[in-house]
C-alpha cells in the first residue's frame, strides 16, 4: 500500500490502550502509515507522533470541564490547526465524546475520512448525538454488543468489532510467582485497589479507599493490598500498599477481590475473573445533572453490557468506607465468589467474537 497519514485522537488512559493496539493492527495492513495525534505513552511507543499528551485532557464532569475550559479550548483549536497542516488521509476518533464529537462537527467540512472507534454511549443519555455521528463520520465502529441493533433501529450503520477486552479472559497467571515477586505471604488474601486514572478521581476516591483499607486491616490478619497506579499518577498513601504501574493484569488475575473505580477497569477486572465491587464519586452538581439525564440502570460497563447486576455498585453517597469494606467481606466468602464467577463467564461469552477486535476495526477502516 502507498504511504498514508492518519490522525488519531484519544483523550484518556483507556483510549490510549485501545489506540495503541489499533495502531499495531493498522500497521499490519499498511506498514507505510504515519500516525499523528493526541494520545498517551502506549500510543507513542507504537509510533504515534504526539501533538498533545492525554494527561492535559484528563478532566471529567460537566462543571470540571467548565473550570478547565480555556485549556481544553486551546488544545481543541491547536488540534484543528494540526489536522489542517498535516492533511491526513484519515482521522480516527477514540471514545472521549465531549471533545471528539465537537471535533467531528468541525472536521466534517474538510472532506476528511472520519472514523469513530468506541462510540459515545448515546443510548444512555443525549440520544441526539447519534444523528451527529451519522452526519459527521464516514464509519462507526462499536465494541458493545447491543449497540449495533440500537443504531440500526435508527437507520444508522455500525460495525461491531467485538470487545477488545474479551481476550483478557484467556490469560492465566501464577499466583505463587506473583506473591514471591512482591514478598506477599502465599496464605494472604490479595485485594486490588483501583481508585481511578485521573487526578480528580484520585482526589475524590483515595481518602475513602484508605479508610476502607484500615477498616479491613482491623477485621482481618492476612490481607495484602495492591494499588494499581496509572502512568501519569503518583498516589501518596498513609496505608501499607504494594504499588504497581506495569503488568497490572497479573495483579488483577491473581487477586481475591478488587475495589474498582467505575470505567474500563470494571470490564478488565470482570474479564480477568476477579470478584469486585464498583464505586464512583462525582462533584455534587455533576451528579445531579447526570441523574437527570441518564436513562440507564447501572454505571459500570460490566453491568451495562451484561444488562444485569453482575457486580455491586457504590455510587456517590453510597461510597463510604463501611459499605466498601462490607462489599469486600462478602466477596471473600467462597460461595459469593462462585456466584460472581458464573456471571462473569456468561458476560465473557456475550463479548467473544471470532476475529481480534482491533484487527476487525482496522480492516473495516480500510474496507
Amino acid at each position: 500500500m502507498s504511504k498514508e497519514k492518519i490522525f488519531i485522537i484519544s483523550g484518556e488512559d483507556s483510549g490510549d490502550l485501545h489506540g495503541a493496539k489499533l495502531i499495531a493492527s493498522i500497521k499490519q495492513i499498511n506498514p507505510n502509515t504515519e500516525f499523528f495525534g493526541i494520545g498517551g505513552n502506549r500510543m507513542q511507543r507504537e509510533g504515534l507522533q504526539l501533538t498533545e499528551h492525554i494527561k492535559n485532557l484528563n478532566v471529567i464532569g460537566i462543571f470540571e470541564v467548565v473550570k478547565h475550559y480555556s485549556r481544553i479550548k486551546k488544545i481543541f483549536n491547536n488540534t484543528i490547526n494540526e489536522i489542517k497542516k498535516i492533511n491526513p488521509d484519515k482521522v480516527i476518533l477514540i471514545d472521549y465524546p465531549g471533545f471528539n464529537l465537537r471535533l467531528a462537527k468541525k472536521l466534517s467540512s474538510l472532506n476528511i475520512d472520519i472514523t469513530y472507534f468506541i462510540l459515545p454511549q448515546v443510548w444512555a443519555w443525549k440520544e441526539s448525538r447519534a444523528k451527529t455521528l451519522q452526519q459527521c463520520c464516514k464509519k462507526l465502529i462499536s465494541i458493545i454488543p447491543f449497540e449495533q441493533k440500537w443504531f440500526s433501529e435508527k437507520n444508522i450503520s455500525v460495525h461491531y468489532a467485538g470487545h477488545p477486552l474479551s481476550e483478557l479472559s484467556n490469560l492465566t497467571f501464577n499466583r505463587g510467582s506473583f506473591c514471591q515477586k512482591y514478598s506477599i505471604p502465599e496464605e494472604n488474601k490479595i485485594i486490588v485497589l483501583m481508585p481511578g486514572s485521573r487526578s480528580i478521581e484520585i482526589r475524590r476516591h483515595w481518602r475513602i479507599f484508605e479508610k476502607t483499607v484500615k477498616m479491613l486491616q482491623k477485621q482481618h490478619q492476612n490481607l495484602s493490598f495492591v494499588l494499581l497506579e496509572g502512568d501519569n499518577v503518583n498516589i501518596s498513601s498513609s496505608v501499607d500498599v504494594i504499588k504497581i504501574k506495569q503488568n497490572q493484569y497479573e495483579a488483577i488475575g491473581v487477586a481475591d477481590a478488587a475495589i474498582v473505580c467505575s470505567g474500563t477497569a470494571t470490564l478488565e477486572t470482570a474479564m480477568l475473573k476477579c470478584p469486585m465491587i464498583v464505586c464512583y464519586k462525582l462533584s455534587f452538581p455533576t451528579w445531579i445533572v447526570a441523574q437527570m439525564l441518564s436513562k440507564v440502570k447501572y454505571l459500570s460497563l460490566a453491568n451495562l453490557i451484561a444488562e444485569d447486576g453482575v457486580v455491586d455498585e457504590y455510587l456517590q453517597n453510597q461510597m463510604s468506607a463501611k459499605k466498601l469494606a462490607g462489599g469486600v467481606n462478602r466477596l471473600l466468602k467462597n460461595e459469593n465468589r462462585d456466584v460472581v464467577i458464573k456471571k462473569y463467564n456468561r458476560l465473557i461469552e456475550k463479548l467473544k467474537t471470532n476475529e481480534n477486535p482491533y484487527a476487525s476495526a482496522a480492516r473495516y477502516i480500510y474496507d
